[in-house]
């Protein structure tokens, strides 16, 4: 029998919506950037492998750290951990910091793995909910009590592509720290944008946890390497939690990390062209979904998803028989939370023929089926 602490627990509904992938599929489900490596980056990797394959500091590797710090008021030393991957990151904080009996606030909709990873810890995932539209957020109204131990930004956000204000930000800042309860910014899609940078949390409350990786910016999904930035006094049960976790991130990783720090005039050139490729799928989607789908959504102005209201029905089955009626992959909202209910989650993460392909095929299914 598996452990009580999974009881309930399965893997997410975007990880069985791709089960259901054939190779007659196009995929706008999976949240992974479509970046190849440039000849720079593969040259890099190449670099990369002729170094240590050792162990490095349960922390990671001093000189990445101290990169991953620069013109921060981090110190290097005892203030940023470098994991395996966010969903580690993630992972390694909630052990070090939740009880049983403890709440987490999380947004609805939010990425599952916030209210997943609360409840494989004994405490009780609590939405605060984002308001659409525009998904905008009034933090006055999110739900703190004597027993919240910490709150979830996620922005830019998945499912929603939406940035949340720096003021708004400060608030949410503020608010925790006039509860004493943690923050953990997961800013993961920082780097994709399209009119101006998102704010960061970054030095807003000694209270704020910084997530970040490079997953999403330069296509490292598979090679697993994230961050953690917190005052030492937080962070340090969160090292010995990620030692038991992972012992220390990919010291390959890590090292073709630092090589794209140090090369910072072709890193600066990569992500605005990241930038670049992204905002022309972004607005291949929108015109297909304005075209195909009939509805109108605001300009994401983040990240690489589109949150898209459908006609009322239940999105998961829809999701479903889109896989296998359709042959096209996207996220039934719910699975981002209750207020995810009528929206599906289409990642623009895809050719922009693919694109077309993909939004065409939903709009055929609704079409023939009379939605």
């Amino acid at each position: 029998m598996p452990a009580d602490r999974l009881a309930g627990i399965e893997l997410s509904l975007i990880r069985q919506i791709n089960a259901l992938a054939t190779p007659l599929s196009t995929n706008l489900g999976i949240g992974e950037p479509n970046l190849e490596p440039d000849e720079t980056l593969r040259a890099l990797a190449r670099r990369a492998a002729t170094t240590s394959w050792h162990y490095s500091a349960n922390a990671g590797s001093l000189s990445l750290r101290k990169k991953l710090c620069a013109n921060t008021s981090f110190d290097p030393a005892t203030e940023c951990c470098v994991t395996a991957g966010t969903q580690e990151a993630l992972f390694a904080i909630f052990q070090a910091h939740v009880n049983p009996g403890d709440e987490v606030l999380v947004p609805n909709p939010g990425f599952s793995s916030y209210a997943t990873v609360a409840a494989i810890c004994g405490a009780t995932p609590v939405p605060y909910d984002l308001e659409p539209p525009a998904w905008t957020l009034d933090a006055s109204r999110i739900p703190f009590t004597p027993k919240t131990k910490l709150i979830v930004v996620n922005s830019p956000s998945n499912p929603l592509g939406a940035v949340l204000p720096a003021e708004t930000l400060k608030e949410i800042a503020r608010l925790a720290d006039e509860r004493r309860a943690l923050v953990v910014s997961d800013e993961i899609y920082r780097e994709i944008w399209y009119d101006s940078a998102p704010a960061s949390m970054t030095g807003l409350s000694p209270n704020v946890i910084v997530v970040n990786g490079m997953s999403k910016s330069h296509g490292m999904t598979g090679l697993r390497l994230g961050w953690i930035q917190a005052r030492s006094e937080i962070l340090k049960p969160v090292v010995t939690a990620h030692q038991y976790i992972a012992t220390c991130a990919s010291v390959f990783s890590q090292a073709l990390t630092e090589m794209i720090f140090d090369a910072a005039e072709w890193n600066a050139s990569w992500l605005d062209g990241v930038r670049q490729q992204f905002r022309a799928q972004r607005d291949a989607a929108l015109y297909s979904i304005r075209h195909e789908l009939e509805a109108e959504i605001g300009s994401p102005a983040g990240a690489f998803y589109a949150f898209v209201p459908v006609p009322a029905c239940d999105t998961l089955a829809f999701a479903k028989s889109l896989a296998t009626d359709a042959a096209v992959l996207v996220i039934p909202g719910v699975a981002f939370g209750s207020a995810g209910e009528g929206f599906i989650r289409i990642s623009y993460a895809a050719s922009v023929e693919q694109i077309a392909m993909g939004i065409e095929r939903v709009g055929r299914w609704l079409r023939t089926n009379g939605r």
